[in-house]
């Protein structure tokens, strides 16, 4: 994969990682989990701390995507800085 494309596929991992975890913080504080039992078992999120109601997928794509963003960055940089000397 080229450098651009790269760069494009981090910057859209943020994008898409961000979204993710700002749709999961806005969702109603409240957990439903099915039970064995065909019941569902309704856990209040109120209490749970930022971290906590945090806590998806997203976050590890906006991570990741930073991480391959900045790589991209440091090859292109790396390159000019070959090429210069």
């Amino acid at each position: 994969m080229t450098n651009f494309g790269t760069a494009l596929l981090g910057a859209a991992m943020i994008v898409i990682g961000s979204i993710k975890t700002w749709l999961h913080m806005g969702s109603i504080p409240l957990l439903s989990l099915p039970t064995c039992n065909g019941e569902t078992l309704n856990i209040a999120l109120s209490d749970a701390s930022v971290f906590e109601r945090a806590h998806c997928w997203g976050c590890y794509m906006l991570a990741a995507g930073l991480i391959v963003a900045s790589l991209a960055a440091y090859d292109r940089f790396a390159k000019r800085r070959s090429v210069a000397s």
